[in-house]
């Protein structure tokens, strides 16, 4: 039998991120997430609970803030308790493998930035985005080659 747990969301954050830390010294985030969802005329929203482990958490918990847009990659984990007062509870949460940090429709960032994975050696960001707009020399010179 195959077995598939794989989720893909974009959304906005609908809470600050809450960096703790576990009693081994691990950190994990965890936020929530709103996605719209169209339907002709309708527009409905999920919710969603994201948690993200270790060097992906604090990352996510140092930059993004409620209302910023955020791609989130992972895998449906279900978990269940008794609650205080006896009763039993369950729930569905997301467990992030990787993100993307989106920018707002009009800022002028397109959409890259932030992603990252957790869990591999150095884990940071790809394709060196750690440097800063005011460090990046642009030439508009450049752009004369540009066919659109």
């Amino acid at each position: 039998m195959v077995s598939f747990n794989r989720v893909i969301l974009a959304g906005n954050l609908t809470r600050d991120p809450e960096l703790r830390f576990t009693g081994g010294g691990i950190p994990v985030c965890e936020f929530g997430m709103a996605v719209n969802r169209v339907r002709s005329k309708n527009e409905e929203v999920d919710f969603f609970s994201i948690t993200a482990w270790r060097e992906l958490g604090e990352t996510i918990a140092n930059y993004k803030k409620k209302g910023d847009p955020i791609l989130v990659e992972g895998r449906l984990q279900f978990s269940s308790w008794e609650a205080q007062d006896g009763s039993k509870r369950s729930k569905v949460d997301v467990v992030a493998d990787n993100v993307q940090f989106l920018g707002r429709p009009g800022d002028g960032e397109g959409g890259g930035g932030g992603g990252q994975r957790s869990g591999g050696q150095g884990g940071g960001q790809r394709g060196g985005q750690n440097q800063s707009r005011e460090d990046v020399d642009i030439n508009e010179e450049d752009f004369d080659d540009i066919p659109f």
